[in-house]
């Protein structure tokens, strides 16, 4: 599911396509009040991207990235008329999830580049690798 490759400044991880921003939230009513939470997709979504990055930062020894760091991004999407910008927030909640960031707030993103294609992907580059200390 999550391949990577390292460089000689960083390293590029190959993830899924996320659900873009605009599918990731739907209305529910609680009484009186209407709430906006995320769907089944968005869910499921963080929650296995968020594991298997889990596994890879443990597998490579990858630090949480605790400061702002710039993230560029290429995204591989499958219409014309998807915006790359769409995709942030829940790939952001994901590498949040899967302990890559401290707090997705620390993400300075960089989109390097736009695709289409059936083959769908995002590609992030990290232009460090942390890693922690070996005990």
């Amino acid at each position: 599911m999550i391949a990577s490759q390292r460089l000689s400044d960083g390293v590029l991880l190959f993830l899924p396509l996320c659900p873009s921003t605009n599918a990731r939230m739907r209305p529910v009513r609680m009484g009186r009040l209407c709430r906006d939470i995320l769907t089944a997709e968005a869910r499921d979504y963080i929650r296995s991207v968020g594991l298997a990055l889990k596994l890879w930062a443990r597998f490579k020894k990858f630090r949480p990235i605790d400061s702002y760091c710039r993230l560029d991004l290429w995204f591989i999407l499958p219409r014309t008329n998807c915006d790359a910008h769409n995709y942030g927030k829940v790939l952001f909640d994901a590498m949040e999830a899967g302990g890559i960031v401290t707090n997705d707030k620390y993400i300075l993103p960089r989109v390097m580049g736009v695709w289409h294609d059936a083959r769908t992907q995002i590609i992030v580059k990290f232009p460090r690798f942390p890693t922690r200390a070996s005990a």
